[in-house]
């Protein structure tokens, strides 16, 4: 069982959590403004149905971010901005709060987005709409000047990971929470420990500290690693087998001692989604799925997987037959009748919609939550390579699974990639940066000070922060 460092009592550490969160937050003053006095409106319904249905829906915002309900507030206040028209009365008021909800979950580039409408619109004599437009830009003003608050660092979002048991004791939450602001870190991700146990998270215990991170302006995500299963308790018949020159079947996984475990094989599915869920119930805003690191995903299969994808098509053939021999060549995919892609077609798209159901997951428990899955730059230039070797099939994840993609990026093709699939018609906002940083010896504090100088050389807005293998986090 792995304990994260807080005190033993479950009271005690809710306690303390709070205390020193709000303190954090009094001490994190750029990121406070002096706004309007939230109060639900209570405007008399009408006799038309629209504008009564509009009503309710601000009233139901205002409720919301009255009760830090903020996922829910900013999904509230931004369907009230989508129906309304220019000339809808207390537009400027729903963009505004829409602003502050969107800063409380940690998205700063959608909150800037709003300020900035707010302060480019007219009042045309609204005296209402007049004091929200000089709130958005008082506001933009505090968030240029916040620590590393440059118009063009407000916009990125910036995760950082660290293993669960590397969380700091609680008396040190202050200044460390502090660095990391002051680094322009937006979120925290929780790694999986870096011992082959399983981790068992302890539900109050990250509740607490989730609840500190939010509080001091951070959102929290949960990490998983489904490819490798660590931190996860995989059982025998959830690991995979793969072939060897003749196509008989021999335990383990490619470059890997321990057999990995079969991503397509309903059970480890299950488990995946349980943890996800204990996860977003302790209070996490998103979750990220870790990448395959070694190649090999289309030659691994279990039982379970070989017998649901035989029957899904109609096959006879065994694992031997489908992998004795060379490897089918490229164009033998667009023939659509090799056996061989149809499996590692088949295995991708199952993984997909395994990430479609814990996307679903993240936004019944957070409207606003994020799934990110990452994948290798390489599967951008060359498809069937990152389909055959690591399950990738970047159209379906966006688009029918809504994930956000983290991509590991090479040398060779750099930050290019990331230009290339904005090209394609993705979206910007939705596509990540992975950097990995070798942290130097030091305080917490002086370590996230020298994550501050990497991450102003970064040439993309979002970025996700691993330390190399070995490394601590600042």
């Amino acid at each position: 069982m792995v304990s994260l460092p807080f005190t033993s009592g479950q009271a005690l550490v809710r306690g303390v959590a709070v205390a020193l969160s709000l303190a954090l937050l009094c001490a994190c003053s750029p990121r406070v403004v002096s706004s309007p006095s939230l109060s639900v409106p209570l405007e008399p319904i009408h006799d038309d149905p629209a504008r009564d249905a509009q009503l309710m829906l601000l009233r139901e915002a205002h409720r919301a971010f009255a009760q830090e309900r903020y996922p829910t507030a900013v999904l509230f206040f931004r369907r009230y901005v989508a129906s309304s028209s220019p000339q809808t009365p207390r537009l400027a008021e729903a963009r505004w709060w829409l602003g502050r909800a969107s800063e409380q979950i940690g998205d700063y580039h959608a909150a800037v987005a709003e300020y900035r409408v707010l302060a480019a619109g007219g009042s045309d004599g609204d005296s209402a709409a007049a004091l929200y437009q000089r709130h958005a830009l008082h506001r933009l003003d505090q968030l240029r000047q916040a620590p590393g608050g440059s118009p063009a660092s407000v916009g990125r979002q910036v995760a950082v990971g660290f293993p669960v048991t590397d969380i700091p004791p609680v008396p040190e939450w202050i200044g460390w929470l502090q660095s990391l602001l002051k680094a322009g870190v937006t979120t925290i991700f929780l790694e999986p420990s870096r011992n082959e146990q399983p981790d068992e998270l302890v539900a109050d215990q990250l509740a607490a500290f989730s609840k500190a991170a939010h509080l001091a302006g951070l959102t929290v995500w949960g990490t998983v690693d489904p490819h490798h299963g660590r931190g996860l308790s995989i059982r025998p018949e959830w690991r995979t087998r793969v072939p060897d020159r003749t196509g008989s079947a021999v335990a383990g996984a490619v470059s890997s001692r321990t057999p990995l475990p079969d991503m397509v094989h309903p059970g480890y599915q299950a488990m995946i989604e349980a943890r996800v869920t204990r996860l977003l119930q302790a209070g996490c805003d998103g979750i990220l799925l870790r990448g395959r690191t070694v190649p090999g995903y289309a030659r691994e299969y279990s039982d379970e997987s070989f017998q649901r994808f035989a029957a899904a098509f109609g096959l006879t053939l065994t694992p031997p037959q489908l992998f004795s021999g060379e490897r089918p060549s490229a164009p033998a995919l667009q023939d659509g009748d090799t056996p061989y892609w149809r499996w590692a077609g088949w295995k991708a798209r199952d993984f997909v919609s395994l990430v479609a159901r814990l996307r679903a997951a993240v936004r019944r428990a957070n409207p606003a939550g994020r799934l990110l899955v990452e994948v290798h730059g390489e599967t951008v230039s060359e498809p069937l390579t990152g389909l055959e070797h690591y399950g990738e099939d970047l159209a379906d994840l966006t688009a029918r699974a809504g994930a956000d993609l983290v991509l590991q990026l090479d040398e060779l093709t750099g930050t290019a990639v990331l230009d290339q699939l904005v090209q394609q018609g993705g979206s910007a906002d939705r596509l990540w940066m992975l950097r990995t940083v070798r942290w130097s010896d030091g305080t917490p504090a002086e370590r996230a000070l020298a994550l501050g100088t990497s991450l102003a050389g970064a040439a993309w807005r979002n970025v996700v922060v691993r330390a190399r293998s070995g490394d601590e986090l600042p």
